[in-house]
């Protein structure tokens, strides 16, 4: 005979637990009712009870000293705290509750609805309203505790791996990296959840061992990964993936000082070839403040290694915001206690929203943990979050799981690819500088008059950016990349009135009279590919193997931009891409030049004495002269070079040609642009030039300007 459901009611207003009984007994559920704190407690006892409704008013005992006394009699029934005291303050009660180790199945502000109590009590039970979304169990963790020696020989023995859980690109799902996660599965006991002996291994001095064993393991596996892939012409848009997607690695306050922990990480990264950019340290919002000062110095040179900081739970500590602005973080992570909330509570909603614009302010990208629905991942996504982590992404996984996980999201048909397509939002969107600016490169390094980026839809290729083309769409069934996307090479039509499948079509007889064509794929999510990057020329020609692989390189740069968190690379004063923004970028451009053997030109522009300016006429007309020198900038340079705000008061502009610009030439329109600008108050620059030489990186090109820099007077 199945057990019929149990509630049991605490609440001093009579009408209220007559309302609550008469609603819960229609739904078939057994009920019993009491205003007597001492009476309900001895039922809890007695009668155990599937689901308790606590009002938290009540003369005698109120609700949060109720819950505390069930707490310390182990209830386990899940609870619905019902009252009229404000949402704020049932979910803070909530919160409370569930730090105690009670189980919450919501809150219910009076007056309430029957659909919205029985939605409680038909819901299956989910223990930890507010808790983590982490699911390994720590059960029986007071009566079968491990000891500091058992762990220790966990450590040597071997017993310690590590799982991967998946990071998206919040924007467009699109694979970011994974964050390792320690695992102890205990040969007797069984799993022993990570809040149990990470808080153990640092009480007794062992956590910087254990970080090295994870981190051994997580690294060896990051480098491992590409390769374990089957080497098809399928792959290879996914193995070029993984050789960029990131890994986090948690990192304890203990280990803070340990500097030769940090140094055997950066050693083995490079024995690796592992880029230290590509490693995530995730610090807690406390340990990283709880010494500001050696937190500066530590993270200060891990950052100066290269290593991304990420400062994890955010919003559950107690740090200052002008510590936070002090310490060079990359990333501000949201805690899942926020995230998991979202749906029903505004302050969560509020919280997220104040972290993101936070982040965002600092020049950080945004990342959220603990995502369960659709509906969350989508209200971050509007909220302009930058990279998102939970359930509904993925949950953890080992190693030898990832790709079985990516390869259940590869189905080459073409719905799969559809759905890839439509996921990105970028159908029929607005025109995007970043994208528009690798097809004018594409143009101008190809000398052809059309350069385009083409997204093949269901019925039709619609063009998000078209340089040399008016038109922004045609007809699917006469395309020439919905045949280059059945491949992953280069595919090449030298003369398109010789080919039988074009030589009769509308683009090739009427405009744009497309003779020679060249289309390389452009790939997303798990290699779906989405359209292509081509060249068409009025006249035929050909493209030999260097032409192809330049042509494939630029292909890349486009897929870059898709999988980029273009908000937390874009200086949100002048629209220009920030420090971080541009040197991602002209990395690829100068690995593109210094292969293909094109020149390049790096420009670095700066404000004489802007402190000073701001100083002498206020931050309002600082900002209205840094816009006004963007725009001299703009009307200046082209479309194809790539242009940053890279400091307070600098700007740099990096250009690749097929021969050498005319420096003196450009730098004269910049004057004369200046001179002729807008300017409530003049201010005089600087400015400086190098020259790509031999494998010279993006800071050498930057400081061979910087030494060559001479000033431009304004009159």
């Amino acid at each position: 005979m199945t057990k019929s459901i149990r509630l049991l009611i605490l609440d001093d207003d009579p009408l209220t637990a007559k309302t609550i009984v008469t609603i819960a007994s229609s739904a078939g559920v057994e009920t019993r009712s009491t205003d007597s704190p001492g009476e309900f407690f001895e039922m809890v006892q007695d009668w155990a009870p599937d689901y308790i409704a606590l009002d938290l008013v009540m003369p005698d005992m109120d609700g949060v000293q109720v819950m505390v006394e069930l707490a310390r009699m182990g209830c386990d029934a899940d609870i619905v705290i019902t009252s009229g005291v404000g949402g704020r303050v049932l979910e803070a009660a909530a919160r409370s509750a569930s730090e105690h180790g009670l189980h919450i199945a919501g809150v219910l502000p009076k007056p309430f609805s029957a659909a919205s109590l029985k939605s409680f009590l038909k819901a299956p039970k989910r223990h930890g309203w507010y808790e983590n979304n982490e699911t390994v169990s720590d059960q029986g963790a007071q009566e079968n505790q491990v000891d500091v020696d058992e762990l220790r020989q966990a450590i040597s023995q071997g017993q310690i791996t590590v799982v991967y859980q998946p990071k998206v690109n919040c924007r467009n799902s699109t694979l970011a990296g994974f964050e390792a996660l320690a695992r102890w599965q205990h040969p007797d006991r069984g799993t022993v959840g990570p809040n149990e002996f990470i808080p153990l291994a640092e009480q007794h001095g062992l956590i910087d061992e254990l970080t090295e064993t994870v981190m051994q393991q997580a690294l060896s596996w990051l480098a491992a990964l590409p390769g374990t892939l089957e080497k098809t012409a399928d792959n290879d848009y996914l193995r070029r993936r993984l050789k960029n997607v990131t890994l986090s690695l948690n990192i304890s306050a203990s280990s803070l000082g340990n500097l030769k922990l940090f140094e055997q990480m950066d050693d083995y990264c490079q024995s690796l070839g592992i880029a230290p950019e590509r490693i995530i340290l995730e610090l807690t919002e406390t340990c990283a403040m709880d010494d500001p000062i050696s937190s500066l110095d530590v993270l200060t040179r891990l950052r100066m290694k290269g290593f991304h900081l990420s400062i994890d739970d955010f919003g559950t500590g107690y740090s200052s915001m002008v510590q936070l602005a002090r310490l060079p973080f990359s990333e501000i992570k949201i805690d899942k206690s926020f995230v998991m909330t979202a749906a029903s509570s505004k302050e969560s909603r509020t919280v997220i929203k104040a972290i993101i614009e936070l982040g965002h302010g600092l020049g950080l990208y945004a990342s959220a943990e603990g995502i369960e629905t659709a509906e969350t991942l989508e209200y971050l996504r509007n909220m302009g979050c930058d990279l998102a982590q939970g359930f509904h992404v993925a949950r953890p996984m080992p190693g030898g799981a990832v790709l079985d996980w990516l390869r259940e999201g590869r189905n080459e048909d073409e719905a799969y690819r559809l759905q890839v397509l439509r996921s990105l939002k970028i159908l029929d969107s607005e025109e995007d500088e970043r994208i528009d600016r690798v097809t004018a490169l594409a143009a101008r390094l190809f000398d052809v008059p059309i350069a385009l980026f083409s997204l093949v839809d269901s019925e039709r290729q619609w063009f998000k950016s078209s340089h040399g083309l008016e038109t922004r769409e045609t007809p699917r069934s006469v395309s020439f990349c919905s045949h280059a996307i059945c491949g992953d090479d280069v595919m090449v039509v030298a003369d398109a009135t010789d080919d039988e499948r074009f030589r009769g079509t509308a683009l090739v007889t009427g405009e744009p009279y497309i003779r020679f064509y060249a289309g390389s794929p452009i790939h997303a999510g798990s290699g779906a590919r989405l359209g292509t990057l081509c060249l068409i020329d009025r006249k035929p020609r050909t493209l030999n193997e260097g032409g192809k692989w330049k042509l494939e390189r630029l292909a890349q740069m486009l897929e870059n931009e898709l999988t980029s968190d273009y908000v937390a690379h874009r200086d949100t004063l002048t629209g220009l891409l920030n420090r971080r923004g541009f040197n991602a970028r002209a990395r690829d451009v100068l690995a593109l030049a210094q292969d293909a053997g094109t020149h390049a030109t790096l420009f670095l522009f700066d404000l004489v004495n802007f402190k000073k300016f701001n100083e002498d006429h206020g931050p309002a007309a600082g900002d209205r002269a840094l816009l006004e020198f963007c725009r001299v900038l703009r009307d200046t340079f082209r479309k194809s070079d790539l242009m940053a705000r890279y400091g307070d008061d600098d700007f740099v502009v990096l250009m690749v040609d097929v021969s050498p610009p005319d420096h003196h030439r450009l730098l004269a329109r910049v004057a004369m642009h200046h001179r002729v600008s807008v300017q409530e108050h003049t201010i005089d620059y600087t400015v400086g030039w190098s020259v790509l030489d031999g494998a010279d990186t993006v800071q050498e090109l930057v400081l061979r300007a910087s030494e060559a820099a001479r000033v431009i007077r304004s009159e």
